[in-house]
This record gives C-alpha cells, structure tokens and sequence, in this order.
C-alpha cells in the first residue's frame, strides 16, 4: 500500500464510513490534506463531520517545541489491558526517550469501563493527560464529537501526519481534525478452512443465502457452525453490524443522519427489522446454539474457536492474534470474510479506528503535536513498533502492506477502496442505544418472548430519549 493511497473511510452527511460510490450514493469527502493546507491560514469553516476542510485559523505549531522545553514529563491514559512488552505502556515511553532525552512519557493503561470514569473524572477536574484515547463521532464515553463540543480537544489541523491521511470526517468537529488516527478497524467473519474443507465448501459465501447453506452443511457434519460470546452482549454488534452495512446502509447511506432529523427511524420497515430478523434467523436455525452462546463471555467463545469446535464467529481485526493463536486443535489456517449481502453485491462493516487527541488544557499542546507527528509520519521507529503489534490496519506508511496478518484482511482493504464500506452503526448513535438493542435481542433469543417489533421499538424510543438528554 503507497503512502498516498487514496482509502475511503466516511461520507460525512451520513457520518458512514465509506465513499459512496459503487455502494449507493455520492461522496463528500474531507481530505486531510486540505486541512493541513487551510491550518496554514486558510479560512475555512464546518459542522462535525460536514467534510469542509477543517481550519484553525492560526498558525502552525511549534515544531522544535520539545527540542526547546528542557525535561518535561508528557502524561497519556488509554484503555485496554496492558501485556508482555505492551506498546504503550513500555515501547512507546522508550522509543520517545531514545528520540528526545529530555521527555518522559507516563502512560496510564485502565480497562475500558475504568478508563471512561477516569476519563470524565480528569476532565471535570481539569486534571487530564496530555495525550488522551478518543473515538470517531459519537461512539462510547470519550467519543470526540462530544469531547470537542465541551471544548476538551485541541485542534490537530497544523499536524504533518494529517498530509498522509485520507478522510477524516468522522473525527473533524467544527472544521477542526481533533482526533490523530492512522487506521481502520474491520468486522468480519472468522472461520476453519480445514472444516469449510471437510464440509465441502469450496468458496468463501458470495450471497446470504449461500451462507446460509454453508451453515447447514456445517451443521449436518456434526460441527458448530458459529460461536459467539453473547454473555458479554456487546458481542452482538459484530454481526448485527455486518448485516446492517448491506440491508441498510447500502440502500440509504444517509440514514443514520436522517434518524436524528427523524426522516428515518429505527421501526421503517425494511431496515432494522429486516436486519434483526436475518441475524435471529442464525439462532433460529441453530447455527448459533443460543443455549450455549449466552453462557460464554467473548474470550471464552475465542477459544471454543481456536480450539477448533466451531467453525466460525464474528468478530474484529482488533481481536486477530487472539483468533489466530494454536489452541487444542493444532495448527489450522484461517479466513475472513464479511457476512454476505442478500443481494451478493457485499459491502464491508469498517471504520476508522480509535485515536489519540490533545487535551486541550495542556501545558505542552505544541510538544504533543510533535509527538504525534514523529509517531505517525509513516516511517519512524515508533511507527514501525506500532504496527508491528498488529492492532491496527495502517492506511499509508512504511510497512503498512506488510504488517501482521495484512493478507487476511487485504480483501477487506479492496472493498473500502471500491467505497464499499460502511461505519459500525453504535459510532453514529447516541451511547446507550446499542445497549438496549442488545438486551432485546439477548431476551429473544433467550426464548423471554420479545419480538423483532419490540426490539425495533425500544432502539427508536431509547434514541429519542437520549437526543433529548
């Protein structure tokens, strides 16, 4: 992949990550480039994510910031678990050390629901990092478009990285890029090419209907054919979102915008419903044993997979050296694919990938940015260490086509380059409304009696309760 590849990620007025073309509809980029351009001093204005070229207005940073500051210590909070040689916890403060003597970089590692509290306590407190881990558009508790409102980010638009980068509307608020973020994530489908062998499927399902009879082949080998994590219900959103790209989004790339002017809502038929009804047929059928999917945690369902007793589950690129891993099974080769289109014209579920922003209360916003800057300019060592580890899918830089398991998502790379992608829906909705789609559809298959209507309802009445928040 060429450092200047053109990757569609977004079409700003649906907040959907994709270029609409090939996929229905047309594009309104935001290329990033413009961006750096106009934080030179061209005037420029917009909404968030309206794809007008973000401006600051000023002039660009500092560039020999830290060169000047004398020892300066830059803190950072992310979320996640650290582990052996972690990233941002031991490489990324030693790599800074080896390139600036004069900084330490503290970084602070919390589990996702810890790093949300702490997140909100610093802020309130005016306390936080310098350097904080922020999502594209409106996903989870430190999504940026929210964080940008409260005026809790700096402007990255003077960024240099930012000339590397295609689209950035899902994290631009009010014409400024306030999010510094290299890569996309994928939803996909794992699965056992030695049982698709066995079973005598030959290709990778091109329609539903087609997947559908690669599970019943599956099943009637006596396998599972899908294993999925329900216990922990956030696992829904990586099929529901797959299916939702195609039934939906593909149709009407517009729609999550519409649902917040309410020219679209969550209970038209022929959207959610469909969607819903598609993913329930897998646990009608039995091809996701209920019974036994809401008792397994996610972790728990990655090694039923890479112990070789299901022959597929639904899950991201960030989750691949987990699902990669030899378990009890031994050795056996892997693929991925989108779950299909009813119509067989498959688009993908892929976004940008969470990023790092500037607290914009720090005493080193401009020694920040030339962190940053080093970090992402395709080609330095930390560059090089960030995507070695594997969690993101680098759209540009050194290395980039190279990197860890590149090969297995490679077709999905094709398919957003054709403008074939689309945004996970929960980025483009108020937090908590994905919840109650999940413990609807968590009651249906547990057999409570709830139906696809009730499901549908409940997400358009909790969204519309939570715009009025």
């Amino acid at each position: 992949m060429k450092a200047k590849k053109v990757v569609s990620l977004l079409c700003a007025s649906a907040m959907a990550v994709s270029m609409l073309a090939g996929c229905g509809g047309g594009s309104k980029s935001s290329d990033a480039s413009e961006a750096k351009e106009s934080a030179a001093g061209t005037e420029g204005s917009g909404d968030a994510g309206s794809g007008a070229a973000p401006a600051t207005g000023g002039e660009a940073y500092n560039h020999e910031a830290i060169e000047n500051a004398g020892d300066i210590t830059i803190t950072m909070m992310v979320s996640g678990v650290a582990s052996d040689n972690d990233f941002e916890t031991e490489q990324l403060p030693n790599l800074i050390k080896e390139k600036w003597p004069n900084v330490t970089l503290e970084v602070t590692k919390l589990p996702d629901d810890n790093y949300y509290t702490s997140l909100k306590t610093k802020l309130a407190s005016g306390e936080c990092p310098d350097i904080i881990l922020a999502q594209p558009m409106y996903a989870g508790s430190n999504a940026c478009y929210a964080l940008a409102d409260a005026g809790y980010l700096a402007p990255l638009n003077d960024l240099d990285a930012l000339g590397n980068m295609n689209d950035l509307s899902a994290v631009t608020y009010d014409g400024n890029v306030v999010v510094c973020t290299a890569g996309v994530s994928i939803l996909g489908t794992y699965y056992n090419k030695a049982i698709f062998d066995e079973c005598g499927i030959t290709a990778e399902p091109a329609t539903w209907d087609e997947f559908l009879d690669a599970c019943q082949k599956i099943k009637d080998k006596g396998y599972q054919p899908i294993v999925m994590g329900d216990k922990d219900m956030y696992v829904l959103q990586f099929g529901l979102y797959q299916i939702a790209c195609n039934e939906i989004y593909a149709k009407n790339a517009e729609y999550d915008d519409q649902l917040r002017t309410g020219d679209t809502k969550f209970t038209d038929e022929g959207t959610w419903d469909t969607v819903l009804t598609m993913y329930n047929e897998l646990y009608e059928k039995g091809y996701i044993d209920a019974s036994q999917t809401l008792g397994l945690g996610a972790s728990q369902a990655i090694t039923e997979f890479v112990d070789g007793k299901a022959a597929m589950t639904f899950d991201g690129s960030f989750n691949a050296t987990a699902l990669l891993a030899e378990g009890s099974a031994g050795a056996f080769e892997r693929g991925y694919f989108p779950i299909p289109s009813a119509s067989g014209d498959t688009c993908t579920a892929t976004c940008l990938s969470a990023g790092y922003s500037i607290y914009s209360g720090s005493k080193y916003i401009d020694e920040c940015k030339e962190l940053l800057d080093y970090w992402f300019d395709g080609s330095s060592d930390v560059w090089k260490a960030y995507l070695a580890t594997g969690k993101i899918i680098a759209t540009y830089g050194e290395g980039a086509d190279s990197s860890p398991n590149y090969e297995l998502f490679a077709p999905f790379v094709e398919l957003l380059n054709q403008g074939k992608a689309y945004h996970w829906c929960n980025q483009a909705w108020p937090a908590g409304t994905e919840s109650t789609m999940e413990e609807l559809f968590s009651e249906m298959v547990g057999g409570q009696g709830t139906t696809v209507e009730d499901i549908t309802s409940g997400m358009q009445d909790k969204f519309e309760d939570l715009l009025d928040e």
